[in-house]
């Protein structure tokens, strides 16, 4: 993914050729591109670039959304962010909890693709990743990124029920002929069923994905073909996850058990003749980034 995001950034942000970390003249973590304005970051935590979302969509699979920031001196605060589609919620994350939010570095290629001379990532852990084709809209709480040790608090993102998906401001999605879309780990429907009680029972239906998923659990997912793929295999190299279908030459559902503690699997896609076309590789927590080749 952070290839992808390197690539579309240089066009996006329209710079001329700087060297690696370094600002080009006239930009800085206040202004990181000459088209915009300069912000006061004593006052703001300044710019941010979101991805996947409208226009920049992610490709083949998406778990994790990510804020682009030049501002170095940014910290986690405290909220939440909720994605929602045309149902309603589909997941809310926590800035609080370690697992689903992480603040890093960029590291020097984005710098250098972006032109920036400094900046952070903000990586969302998604407990079930996008759907393919599917409209989707995020809302962030106010203070879930702060500077000057909380004096200085990201402004929400507001959501009105008046406004429709394609109106709201962040709008992730995730495109291909061919990917993962959908997946989420969950427990057995017999510790489901006994996991849930009077006051926290679980909508009819509704999808209860688990973070850190374990021996006996489940994985579910959609696989795309099309395009280049016209095959997904799935494999799973140590046997610690047992597939109900192996193959799939369309569009399908795809459940999984785990049969090890830590579940090692992946998706390949082939072509008609069988020749590896791509190969989508997951490692124990579904927050971690896929790594498409």
């Amino acid at each position: 993914m952070k290839k992808l995001v390197a690539v579309i950034l240089v066009c996006l942000f329209c710079m001329t050729t700087a060297l690696a970390a370094e600002w080009p003249e006239g930009t800085s973590p206040a202004k990181p591109t000459k088209l915009k304005p300069e912000v006061d970051l004593n006052k703001s935590v300044g710019y941010w670039l979101e991805f996947p979302r409208k226009g920049l969509p992610a490709e083949i699979f998406c778990d994790v959304l990510e804020l682009y920031m030049p501002n170095p001196d940014i910290k986690l605060g405290e909220g939440t962010a909720t994605l929602w589609n045309a149902d309603g919620e589909v997941c809310v994350i926590d800035f609080a909890d370690p697992d689903q939010v992480e603040l890093r570095d960029l590291e020097e290629s984005e710098l250098e693709a972006m032109h920036w001379g400094c900046g952070v990532c903000v990586e969302m852990h998604l407990p079930i990743s996008l759907k393919f084709n599917e409209d989707y809209y995020v809302t962030m709480d106010e203070g879930t990124l702060i500077t000057h040790e909380g004096a200085v608090k990201s402004m929400a993102i507001p959501y009105s029920d008046k406004v429709g998906i394609t109106e709201q401001y962040w709008t992730p999605s995730v495109i291909g002929d061919y990917g993962i879309g959908g997946l989420y780990y969950s427990a057995p429907e017999d510790e489901s069923a006994e996991a849930e009680t009077e006051e926290e029972e679980a909508e009819e239906g509704a999808i209860q994905p688990k973070r850190n998923p374990g021996n006996g659990d489940i994985v579910n997912f959609d696989v795309v073909v099309g395009g280049d793929a016209k095959i997904a295999v799935m494999v799973s190299e140590d046997n610690s996850v047992y597939f109900d279908t192996m193959e799939f030459h369309e569009n399908g559902h795809v459940t999984g058990t785990i049969v090890g503690d830590a579940p090692n699997w992946g998706v390949v896609f082939a072509d008609e003749e069988g020749n590896p076309v791509d190969y989508i590789e997951m490692t124990q927590s579904q927050g971690e980034e896929a790594a498409a080749e």
